[in-house]
């Protein structure tokens, strides 16, 4: 049995169907409102002038650069056309605190360093590869290669890297990389390391959640026009009809173009104000960017943790967990890991992890009511955020008005949390538009994807001669929003 006056705090997270509806009309609101004008809306809608998804018959070997949150994925990437699944090969790298709210130069010369690294290990350091940037951050797009950044997520604040040319920045890392001597190399090379060949090229730079539609729609084909990442924060890009993108004050010569929401921005002016605990107002207060990315804060990995460490710091002061007595580690910041709360929904033995957690902690004494306690605190804020996710989906379904829709979701809570899936299927029963739940012909599916194929997906496509028209386009600066 759980405590009353703990059920009272717990049902501070849960969303009534009606207000979950009610924010999901109000996210759709706001996306027409982002293709409209230009910082016209809380969700920025950002034109990415990718005209189309891949076929599957693209071939080829290629490095990868994936930048999210505080991990750095250096990936080589081997295609083997029509029928074929890619190979792959990868390394992860920490991105240290001081870098991510360093500088640009500090961040980039870390990105090529770890390059270099990955390169020399597989004996890639001479290979004419072309390199994708996956840059997980809002951007606005010029060209598959231009990518401005417009504000930072998931806990960075670079900066002097703001209105900046992101692929232009890494060029540049590659460029004094390949100028420098080894007697001036930064502190992350080896004596015996060698600049990288002039000849790794960047080829394209895009959001993680345009791979992430690539890779789905390659998988499971032409029905999958959504992609979505559940990861540090959340995000989203779709397949839209360029007509209904107004704010394009400049030809574009295809008919459809993918769309990254930047949905996470949804709740910067108010809109989610009424199902904020006290508990998420203390999370955004302490946050880099106070006020902003609300449905990162309500629903990312990044967060999350947070967000059940500070609900059960206060059930101990109010002696309703652990009999009140001090745990000084549960005071301290960030002590309360996202992965804590897999690990406790995933254990054959909920007791058993829960104990082991507590130890961690150094909690002075826990019994199996407090177990109980904590897996439903880390149960609820799950909920809460399947929720949001499930309401912004639906947003975008009844946006795109198809009778039949493939959703390409990704990253580490769908990945590893082990009841997230099902909880966001079932919100989304709720809030998906009538076509789709009810007609005989209308379907949506939600269709999982490795990440480490999702990411490196962005280099299956665009194919040559549309690469060739978008340059153009680009260099003939008609790409434009008004």
């Amino acid at each position: 049995m759980i405590p009353d006056d703990v059920l009272e705090v717990l049902d501070s997270f849960i969303i009534s169907d009606e207000k979950l509806n009610e924010i999901s009309q109000k996210i759709e609101e706001e996306m027409v409102a982002g293709l409209e004008k230009k910082n016209g809306s809380s969700i920025a809608m950002l034109p990415s002038f990718v005209p189309e998804l891949p076929d599957g018959s693209e071939a080829g070997q290629y490095a990868v650069i994936d930048l999210s949150g505080k991990n750095l994925r250096i990936m080589l990437l081997t295609l083997k056309g029509t029928g074929c699944e890619p190979d792959t090969i990868s390394n992860n790298y920490i991105l240290p605190s001081t870098v991510m709210k360093g500088t640009g130069d500090q961040l980039f010369t870390f990105i090529v360093n770890c390059l270099h690294k990955f390169l020399k290990q597989f004996d890639l350091l001479e290979a004419n590869l072309s390199i994708g940037f996956v840059f997980s951050y809002p951007c606005e797009h010029l060209s598959i290669r231009s990518a401005r950044l417009l504000w930072w997520t998931k806990g960075f604040d670079i900066k002097d890297c703001l209105q900046k040319d992101v692929c232009k920045l890494l060029e540049d890392a590659l460029e004094l990389n390949m100028a420098t001597t080894k007697s001036m190399q930064p502190k992350y090379f080896e004596a015996n390391d060698s600049p990288l060949s002039t000849r790794a090229q960047i080829k394209a730079v895009m959001n993680d959640t345009v791979g992430q539609l690539a890779a789905a729609a390659h998988r499971y084909g032409p029905e999958c026009t959504i992609g979505v990442v559940i990861g540090y924060g959340c995000n989203s890009s779709y397949l839209e009809k360029t007509e209904r993108i107004k704010k394009l004050d400049s030809p574009y010569p295809h008919k459809e173009m993918v769309v990254v929401t930047e949905w996470e921005e949804f709740g910067a002016n108010g809109e989610l104000e009424d199902i904020l605990t006290p508990f998420d107002k203390e999370i955004d207060a302490a946050s880099v960017h106070q006020g902003k990315q609300m449905v990162d804060k309500l629903t990312g990995a990044l967060y999350l943790g947070e967000v059940c460490r500070r609900v059960l710091a206060q059930l101990v002061l109010d002696r309703l967990l652990f009999d009140g007595q001090e745990c000084e580690k549960l005071d301290e910041p960030d002590n309360f890991p996202t992965k804590y709360i897999l690990e406790i929904l995933s254990a054959a033995d909920t007791n058993k992890a829960c104990r082991r957690i507590c130890d961690e902690l150094e909690v002075p004494s826990h019994s199996s009511q407090d177990y109980i306690i904590i897996h439903e605190v880390c149960h609820r804020i799950s909920l809460r955020s399947a929720s949001i996710v499930a309401a912004a989906i639906g947003a975008l379904l009844r946006h795109l008005g198809s009778s039949r829709v493939k959703i390409g979701v990704g990253g580490a809570l769908v990945q590893f949390h082990p009841t997230y899936q099902g909880m966001l299927k079932e919100k989304l029963m709720l809030v998906a538009p009538l076509t789709c739940r009810v007609s005989t012909i209308g379907k949506w599916s939600l269709l999982m994807r490795d990440q480490l194929v999702v990411r490196l997906s962005l280099l299956l496509w665009p194919r040559n001669s549309i690469c060739k028209s978008m340059e153009q386009l680009a260099n003939s600066s008609m790409l434009r929003m008004s």
